[in-house]
Formats: C-alpha cells, sequence, structure tokens
C-alpha cells in the first residue's frame, strides 16, 4: 500500500461524496463510454487508472467482459467503495497504489496491459511525467492509453467553435464568488490548481515519455446548475477550483447558491478525448 500524501488525503476524504456524485449524474457515465469509443475494440487486459469508487471500473467491464480489468487509485476509501460497490461475478482486482509517488505493486507487475484509461483522472495527477513513466512499465509493447480532459485544463491551439453554441456569462459561478467573498474571502475569479496543458504542452509531456498523442474525439455536455454545485461538494475538487479557501466554506456557499441558481441555464462544456501510444 502507498504511504497517504496530502492529495491522497484529501481524496479519501471526498470518496463519499464523489461516489454520490457520480452515481446521481451522467456526466461521468458519458465521458467514459466515449473513451470506449476512441479505444481498441478488444483488449485482453485494462487498467482503470483513477479509478475511484469503481463507477468507470464497472463500465469497462461491462465494455469489455472478455478483459481482465483492473483498477488503481492512490485513496484507500476509494479502493473501498470500489470494492463494495462491485459484484465479486464481475471479476475485478482492486489495488490501492500512487504511481505518481511510488512504483507500482507487484500484483500488478506480472502481466502487461494494452489498454490504460484515466477516465477524468489524469488531470488530478500534479507529477504527471513520473506517474507516465511507471504506467509505461505496466504497458504491452502495444498499449493504447486513452484520458479525457476538460477545456477548463486543455486548450487547443485553434479555439473550437461550435455552431449555434450557447455561451451566456457563468452566472452559477458569479454567485458562488459572491457568496465567498460575503465570507471575507478576497476572490474576483474561479481559480485552478490543476495544471492548464495547451496542445504544445501536451504533446511534449506525452514526447519526453516516448509516446504519441492524439485528440480522437470531443465531448460536448450540458451540465445543469444542480450538478455543477454538486461537484463543490466533493472536498477535493473544491480545494482545486478555490485554493486556499477552506472545503467548509465552498460547501457553505455552493448550498446557499442553489436556490438562486435553479432557473439558470445548463452550461455547456466540451471534454476532449486522447489516446497515445508508444512512439
Amino acid at each position: 500500500m502507498t504511504p497517504p500524501t496530502p492529495a491522497t488525503t484529501i481524496w479519501d476524504d471526498s470518496a463519499a461524496e464523489y461516489g454520490r456524485h457520480t452515481s446521481q449524474y451522467a456526466t461521468h457515465t458519458r465521458i467514459g463510454i466515449a473513451l470506449t469509443a476512441v479505444a481498441p475494440a478488444d483488449p485482453r487486459r485494462v487498467l482503470d487508472y483513477g479509478c475511484g469508487p469503481g463507477n468507470s471500473t464497472r463500465l469497462l467491464r461491462s465494455a469489455y467482459p472478455a478483459a481482465a480489468i483492473s483498477g488503481v487509485d492512490a485513496a484507500p476509501a476509494m479502493i473501498a467503495q470500489a470494492r463494495a460497490g462491485t459484484a465479486p461475478e464481475a471479476a475485478v482486482d482492486y489495488h490501492q497504489a500512487d504511481l505518481a509517488a511510488a512504483e507500482p505493486p507487484t500484483a500488478l507487475t506480472g502481466h502487461l496491459f494494452d489498454l490504460i484509461v484515466f477516465a477524468n483522472s489524469l488531470f488530478h495527477v500534479t507529477d504527471k511525467p513520473a506517474l507516465l513513466t511507471r504506467i509505461q512499465a505496466l504497458g504491452s509493447a502495444d498499449v493504447t492509453i486513452v484520458f479525457s480532459l476538460y477545456d477548463t485544463v486543455f486548450v487547443p491551439a485553434d479555439p473550437l467553435v461550435w455552431p449555434l453554441r450557447a455561451e451566456p456569462g457563468d452566472t452559477l459561478m458569479a454567485l458562488l464568488i459572491g457568496q465567498l467573498r460575503d465570507r471575507g474571502h478576497h476572490i474576483d475569479a474561479r481559480q485552478e490548481d490543476r495544471e492548464i496543458l495547451t496542445e504544445k504542452d501536451l504533446a511534449r509531456l506525452f514526447a519526453d515519455a516516448g509516446l504519441t498523442v492524439r485528440c480522437a474525439d470531443i465531448l460536448r455536455l450540458r451540465r445543469t446548475p444542480a450538478e455543477r454545485l454538486s461537484f463543490f461538494t466533493v472536498p477535493a475538487t473544491a480545494a482545486e477550483v478555490f485554493p486556499g479557501i477552506p472545503v467548509q466554506d465552498v460547501r457553505a456557499a455552493a448550498a446557499d447558491v442553489l436556490d438562486d441558481a435553479a432557473d439558470l441555464p445548463e452550461q455547456e462544456r466540451c471534454v476532449y478525448m486522447f489516446t497515445a501510444t508508444r512512439s
């Protein structure tokens, strides 16, 4: 078992709320389905890295019934939830490990994976070069890595213009920031503690690891105010979007905004689906 780090601890504390959120809203399921659509059709061994409470891992089991499936997460509470929520007959192996901080456990090194999935997990990792180096040791010669990035953490070289798009101002975020200011926090705009990658940054990150990356698909999402506010009840997410502000204040602000936000429009958001293969 990998020793806990501050990042591991906050995700450990987030397990219950994150599990509730992903079971209540379909966004993560849609992203998982989109990733399987760009992945190889018949992988033999699949690794779900950052599997969380097992929602994405169970989706992979359904998508690849003949494959051996393993899920890995750094947070022990996430792994406990994943094991509890996955039927024994699904035959999924779950392991607690943080490959950005330590070598893979021996239970994972006995067989090589030909598909490695990061379903909404790669952008949460701080030391991505270390992770990519270690994760490759688990991949077969023809391994394919698939991962997703929101448009809040990935900036393409050419801005994407959608026909007939609706892009109103983000009134919900303005209300949330107003509530945080009322609580004495000096904040004028959404902050982002996660690394924001340009197209060149992303290509260089994977090239340095001996991998070639390409964008394989783009998913256009519409999220209700209730879904967005629900995400801020997850301590890890609140800390990433509003670094330096106590999580309890972010959660209280989100609760206070909920009634006023009920009639606000849905937010349109892009999620990019990528594949990476050995160069």
